[in-house]
């Protein structure tokens, strides 16, 4: 069975077609709109998963007003190795120490989808665990497979992904982006996989539709980003896309411009002498997630050189309210209302009370469109930049087909009459029109098969990439596909405990532990189905590499494992490029080798790219 999904910056749904009627998936029996899941996810302390609508009302009842506690933890200890005054090197112990709040019960997650623009995120800690991102991602997306398995009461292994026209303006953060969200469906059940942008999804919608050959420009405007499809549909003739472009501004850029504008009720515009209220401060605070930060240790002289010297010392305490007491998201949920108000109202009240908070604000629609000035700068740029591509005027579209929940702020809408006259302006809905669109692509066989896909085989298949394995020692080493918390060794209770986004669901070889004493310069053997780049996870105590090692390359990822008994221990990660057929890997501790090494080494699989003839 064939599902299209709309993984949301804000929302996500899952449909189906069957080739005559279109099926919404029914996800939560509770809410208003069962058909949809607000992408929220929250995580007790259990590790106990609530999504959408049930996220919000742990997190409301769990965490909105309770103080925050930052407590300084140990996790570990690391051997740093340095060169020594004399010939040999100083090795020592370093503590590795980490702040958590240990009043939290959970932890809250929105808007995942946009650290996917992000080309630095690799995931977060929540509370003894690390999270890779496609992880994250994958909770949600498995929600909505069992949902719909459930449902129609067959498994569903094909997909077609809604995702943005453009995750970021660098193409290599762009594919990154798509194949961290490849990887998050593989590890959510998900076999064959398949992208369209999101916009195409609302073409194929109206396409079935319509009886005309249409010329139709589709301006989808969510939480995360802003896209644009000019197509060819209707009368029976299958789609043709003419071009797609992809605007970096979405919803929750809308959402801090309001929230700029009351950063004056917790410091903006103080000062002391002529030092002004720090920066670096009231920028956390245009984020509900980052907001607790402030109430960090290492900001506390700072908020309390302002609370005694400024000449208004109760803002400082608002602001201390707000960051300890988890008020953000509350905040957040008000000034969303506002700015939803404000696409049917003149005007909204913004009203937020909690002693010692008092906001009351009055915002009008125009004080509203200031604000985001330079958003709609932005969008009428890249409106003018897709008719451009497509070599077009307003006069050669027939219709403009707007969804998503921004294409409903009254600007934009002004601005699309302004440019393509009211009569051609359809309103789709602006939660569903994408993901039932994608339902009927899944059903078409619409999307291409990502280069890609080969580099993370399911669970079954993995010597499709790798296979032969072959050890000195003759211990039966074993393949299995990379995962934060999965045992490092055959032979021993370590497990990993922070592993770097790119080597998430690689093909991995599980060694033994006690093969690290072997010393010969022909240990691992195996064979590569695909020219691939390898990567060994070293221990970082090695003063000197073995020497079939020292032309590798050093990467600047590590990576962590953790045992009860030496608990936490940090390998450095090398990597070369090799051609298809066998390769051959020196021992852990082969010739050239120097300093305590004690741990054996680990290798991961990444395929590279390639082209079906």
């Amino acid at each position: 069975m064939r599902l299209g999904i709309d993984f949301g910056t804000t929302n996500s749904a899952v449909a189906l077609y069957d080739g005559a009627n279109l099926y919404g998936v029914e996800i939560d029996p509770t809410s208003e709109n069962s058909d949809i899941l607000p992408s929220l996810i929250y995580l007790t302390r259990e590790y106990d998963t609530h999504l959408g609508l049930d996220a919000i009302r742990e997190y409301a009842k769990r965490e909105t007003g309770r103080s925050v506690k930052w407590r300084k933890k140990l996790i570990g200890a690391f051997e740093v190795t340095v060169a020594g005054p004399g010939s040999g090197p100083i090795v020592f112990m370093q503590d590795a120490y980490a702040f958590y709040d240990d009043a939290a019960f959970g932890r809250l997650l929105q808007s995942v989808k946009t650290a996917l623009r992000n080309p630095t995120y690799q995931g977060t800690q929540i509370f003894d665990r690390f999270f890779t991102l496609d992880e994250l991602i994958a909770i949600l997306l498995k929600s909505l497979r069992i949902s719909a398995e459930t449902q129609f009461d067959q498994p569903c292994t094909e997909l077609v992904l809604g995702r943005p026209v453009r995750f970021s303006h660098d193409p290599v953060v762009d594919r990154r982006a798509e194949e961290v969200l490849f990887k998050a469906a593989r590890w959510a059940g998900f076999e064959n996989i398949r992208f369209q942008p999101e916009p195409i999804g609302a073409t194929f919608l109206y396409h079935i539709h319509s009886e005309d050959r249409q010329r139709v420009l589709v301006f989808d405007f969510g939480g995360g980003t802003l896209d644009f499809t000019i197509a060819d549909v209707g009368a029976g003739i299958a789609p043709e896309i003419i071009t797609t472009h992809g605007v970096l501004v979405g919803g929750d850029d809308l959402d801090k411009r309001i929230m700029e504008s009351l950063l004056k009720y917790f410091g903006a515009g103080l000062k002391i002498g002529n030092q002004p209220f720090p920066y670096e401060i009231l920028d956390m605070l245009l984020n509900w997630q980052t907001m607790p930060d402030v109430s960090r240790p290492e900001y506390r002289d700072v908020l309390y050189d302002f609370r005694q010297h400024s000449p208004k010392p109760q803002i400082i305490d608002a602001l201390e309210t707000l960051v300890s007491n988890k008020l953000g998201f509350a905040l957040f949920k008000e000034i969303e209302r506002v700015k939803k108000q404000l696409s049917t109202d003149m005007m909204a009240h913004l009203e937020f009370h909690h002693d010692p908070i008092h906001i009351r604000e009055v915002i009008t629609r125009p004080q509203f469109e200031r604000m985001i000035r330079n958003e709609i700068r932005e969008v009428e740029t890249g409106l003018l930049e897709t008719l451009q591509k497509a070599d077009m005027t307003a006069d050669d579209i027939d219709v403009v087909l707007r969804t998503g929940g921004s294409s409903m702020i009254p600007i934009f809408i002004q601005m699309l009459e302004r440019h393509f006259g009211k009569a051609k302006i359809h309103e789709m809905h602006p939660l569903i029109s994408i993901v039932g669109g994608l339902g009927i692509a899944a059903h078409e066989g619409f999307g291409p098969y990502p280069v890609y896909a080969h580099r993370y085989p399911s669970e079954g298949n993995i010597e499709t990439v790798v296979s032969n394995i072959g050890v000195f020692s003759g211990k039966p080493y074993e393949l299995y596909l990379l995962h934060n918390g999965e045992p490092c060794y055959i032979d021993q209770d370590t497990v990993f405990k922070k592993i770097p986004l790119l080597l998430s669901r690689l093909p991995a070889i599980r060694p033994a532990q006690a093969d690290y004493q072997l010393e010969t310069d022909h240990f691992l053997e195996f064979e590569l189905a695909y020219p691939s780049t390898l990567y060994v996870a070293f221990t970082g105590t090695a003063s000197s590499l073995p020497n079939w090692l020292r032309n590798w390359e050093l990467t600047d990822d590590t990576l962590d494992t953790w045992d009860e008994w030496v608990g936490l221990k940090r390998f450095k990660i090398y990597t070369q490029d090799f051609p298809t057929g066998k390769v051959t890997l020196g021992s852990t501790r082969a010739y050239g080798y120097l300093g305590k090494v004690n741990l054996q080494y680990m290798v991961f699989i990444q395929a590279k790219f390639f082209t079906l003839a």
